[in-house]
């Protein structure tokens, strides 16, 4: 029996890649440059959701691929996304049962946390790969990514439960 044993129900494959599908398309939707501040990013929500449901299926691996995946659907830097997604994903796999028992506002902190390891990751990179200054309007999207965590959560608990049911 190895960390990741689980007694909890299969979810299927297709649903994971369905909601990660549905989660790049709205990340790649193009939006005025004045909303574009205000939107969470819905692929590392949904990336933070099935670390924490299922890390023996969606690691640091499937966070580098996703990454590549924005990378390249939203033109910036090779690899920006890919790192951040990465680190993002690291200390939440690492802590990932812990985290399971937290209630939702303790949760509501933690992605939080990590959203804004993600941003300040991304804002480092762009810094010393474009010389590009990322303003404080950036931080707000991680903040509100995290206020619509709870939501988020229990819509995709939702859509795994009525899976499993039919």
């Amino acid at each position: 029996m190895n960390d990741f044993d689980d007694s909890s129900p299969v979810i299927p494959l297709p649903v994971i890649l369905v909601s990660f599908l549905v989660a790049l398309l709205l990340d790649f939707m193009l939006f005025p440059f004045e909303v574009f501040f205000w939107l969470p990013e819905w692929t590392a929500l949904t990336l933070l959701y099935w670390a924490m449901q299922r890390p023996q299926w969606l690691g640091m691996g499937a966070a580098f691929v996703l990454g590549l995946l924005v990378d390249v659907g939203t033109a910036t830097s090779l690899g920006l996304h890919a790192l951040s997604y990465t680190v993002m994903v690291f200390f939440i796999v690492r802590r990932h049962r812990q985290i399971m028992l937290y209630g939702y506002m303790m949760q509501l902190l933690v992605v939080a946390a990590a959203l804004l390891c993600n941003q300040a990751v991304l804002v480092v990179a762009r810094l010393f790969l474009n010389h590009q200054v990322i303003t404080w309007q950036s931080f707000i999207a991680p903040l509100l990514g995290a206020l619509v965590w709870p939501l988020f959560s229990q819509l995709l608990l939702v859509l795994t439960q009525f899976r499993r049911a039919r």
